[in-house]
């Protein structure tokens, strides 16, 4: 397997821009890493206090117990998080010494920790704040063959979605996600293990940030999937309005297919078509309802417990189906009408 660590290609990769050498790394895990510990073993230690108070408070005046279950749910991704942390840090033990890091077995070996780190998450999720989920479609990741999944970004908590339910159907995971996310420990050690992107979406230059998703889709093995959030932000009726009024500038042969878009983003397509040129994986769409983006902990207090499931809709499309990349016009018309498709189901559904 020729993964992007050890690509001949021209073109090197990098895990993020400026993020990823190792002065950076150690500086930002030089923080993040103690204060993981620090929340870790401080919020065990007084949780049966914490759990106590504000299930009194939840009593009196919120028969919800929202407060609880999220008190909860915050210590098991703390722990959930150690765990992640003091695992790689054992198969570094393992697999460093003999220089064997980022061989094909440590990088198996660090997907099957991504997978259960998701899984893990999900079902704290699950009994704590009333999570579930229902698929329609997940039939279409199990034949064998690489896959580009192309999943609509509604909620700040997509990657983790995402993840929990392509490691359920047997995926191995690539993904593009925003530098931001690094200063979550686990993501971050893990994430820089096996092949990912942490792109940095507000670049001014983003030559680079192309030429790293263009490597990071080479070389898919036939269990693995390259997931893209080709909205490139979360969903909201404001950035609805900027996005279709600057896609309408910069690109206005594409303003018919977008200006009826209600309930998603319109694709940004730089990121998409460097992945796409790189392989000739079939395409997925992940699409989903059910959780809406939260930005304050009092619009979390008040959708604790969720009250309905979570809804995943997936198809997949063979990638003799859709126009080459050489005819970059007609396979970005196709890529429209598909989130056409996505934007129909998503304002049926919510």
């Amino acid at each position: 397997m020729n993964h992007p660590f050890q690509s001949d290609r021209s073109t090197t990769f990098d895990f993020s821009v400026g993020h990823s050498t190792l002065k950076a790394k150690w500086a930002r895990r030089a923080k993040t890493i103690p204060a993981l510990f620090v929340a870790f073993f401080l919020t065990w230690i007084l949780l049966p206090v914490l759990v106590s108070l504000v299930c009194i408070h939840d009593l009196l005046r919120d028969r919800t117990f929202a407060r609880t279950r999220l008190t909860l749910f915050g210590a098991w991704w703390l722990a959930m998080e150690l765990f992640g942390v003091s695992a790689a840090f054992a198969l570094w033990l393992v697999f460093a010494p003999p220089r064997r890091l980022g061989s094909t077995t440590s990088l198996r070996f660090h997907s099957r920790l991504q997978q259960l780190w998701a899984r893990s998450l999900a079902f704290g999720a699950k009994y704590a704040i009333g999570f579930r989920w229902s698929v329609e479609g997940i039939e279409c990741l199990r034949p064998s063959g690489p896959l580009i999944v192309l999943a609509r970004h509604g909620s700040q908590g997509d990657a983790l979605l995402t993840a929990a339910l392509l490691t359920k159907a047997g995926r191995r995971l690539r993904f593009v996600l925003k530098r931001q996310l690094l200063t979550d420990p686990c993501l971050d050690v893990v994430g820089h293990r096996i092949p990912n992107y942490f792109v940095d979406r507000d670049s001014s230059d983003n030559h680079q940030e192309l030429s790293n998703i263009n490597v990071l889709a080479a070389d898919l093995d036939d269990d693995e999937a390259l997931v893209i959030f080709p909205e490139g932000t979360r969903f909201s009726p404001t950035k609805l309005v900027n996005a279709v009024a600057a896609v309408a500038e910069t690109a206005p042969a594409r303003t018919a297919a977008i200006m009826n878009l209600r309930s998603v983003l319109p694709l940004r397509t730089a990121g998409t078509l460097a992945a796409l040129e790189a392989t000739e994986a079939d395409i997925v769409i992940c699409n989903h309802v059910g959780i809406d983006d939260i930005s304050s902990f009092s619009q979390l207090r008040e959708a604790v417990p969720l009250r309905r499931p979570l809804k995943f809709k997936l198809w997949r499309t063979r990638r003799s189906d859709v126009p080459p990349r050489q005819r970059e016009d007609e396979l970005i018309k196709w890529l429209d009408h598909q989130w056409s498709e996505v934007d129909e189901w998503v304002t049926r559904n919510q």
